[in-house]
């Protein structure tokens, strides 16, 4: 893949899991969480992001996650790629929100928001999950915490060299 118009590669980052930690916030108001099964996690997940205010806005960031896309992004052309939740409407305005407070002006109009995360066309992508086809990316997925990539370091580590 050729790099695009600016000459940087294109770099993807998914929010929830990687920038913004959601585990932590679910476990606020559902510390049971590792113990539920898939299914019953998905029905507690929705009550949850769609009961609480804020809840997305509110989330903190991944330890390393601030400092390490602000040196990426004078590598490489970034954008946050991440799938909203669509039984909470909140969730679409509230991401947007998130990167605001956390980047400023320096990532506006750099977020997408799709459940098809593999109709985008970049180099790579950094996502803690194969779902939304994730782990169709045509490029590289960097999988986030995974042995491979457990943290911002490592994921620093290989892309900045």
């Amino acid at each position: 893949m050729e790099q695009n118009l600016t000459g940087k590669k294109i770099l993807y980052i998914d929010m929830d899991g990687v920038v913004a930690n959601f585990e932590k916030g679910i476990k606020q108001y559902l510390p049971d969480w590792d113990s539920l099964s898939e299914d019953d996690r998905g029905k507690k997940t929705d009550e949850i992001c769609g009961s609480v205010d804020n809840f997305f806005l509110d989330l903190h960031p991944i330890e390393g996650a601030i400092d390490a896309v602000n040196k990426l992004s004078n590598k490489y052309e970034t954008y946050f790629l991440s799938a909203a939740m669509w039984n909470v409407p909140q969730s679409f305005t509230e991401k947007r929100l998130w990167i605001e407070k956390h980047f400023g002006n320096s990532f506006r109009k750099r977020l997408i928001l799709t459940h098809r995360k593999d109709l985008n066309i970049g180099h790579y992508l950094i996502d803690d999950r194969t779902s939304h086809y994730a782990g169709d990316f045509k490029g590289k997925h960097i999988h986030f915490g995974q042995e491979e990539f457990p943290d911002w370091s490592s994921v620093e580590k290989f892309l900045l060299g």
